[in-house]
């Protein structure tokens, strides 16, 4: 088993209320850990090549999500498959 470690030293959210960082950026974390634990998450992090910096592709997010939901989304967002 490999074990992956991932800073996000900054996230950027525009459009939502402040109060809803904390959850957003826990629904993040488990979100990478979702990607980055599947079949493919090797794969998927390899396809990085090594950026320091990713910025996450549209994401479709449904209205009334919860801050958890779209953090989710945007860990799926950064390695493509933010549209669900």
């Amino acid at each position: 088993m490999k074990r992956v470690v991932v800073q996000i030293d900054r996230l950027v959210l525009r459009g939502f209320d402040s109060r809803s960082r904390e959850q957003v950026a826990e629904g993040l974390r488990a979100g990478l850990g979702e990607v980055l634990s599947g079949r493919d998450g090797l794969r998927q992090l390899s396809g990085t090549n090594g950026k320091s910096r990713l910025k996450v592709g549209a994401v479709s997010i449904g209205q009334g999500s919860t801050p958890e939901a779209v953090g989710r989304q945007l860990a799926r967002g950064m390695f493509g498959g933010g549209k669900k």
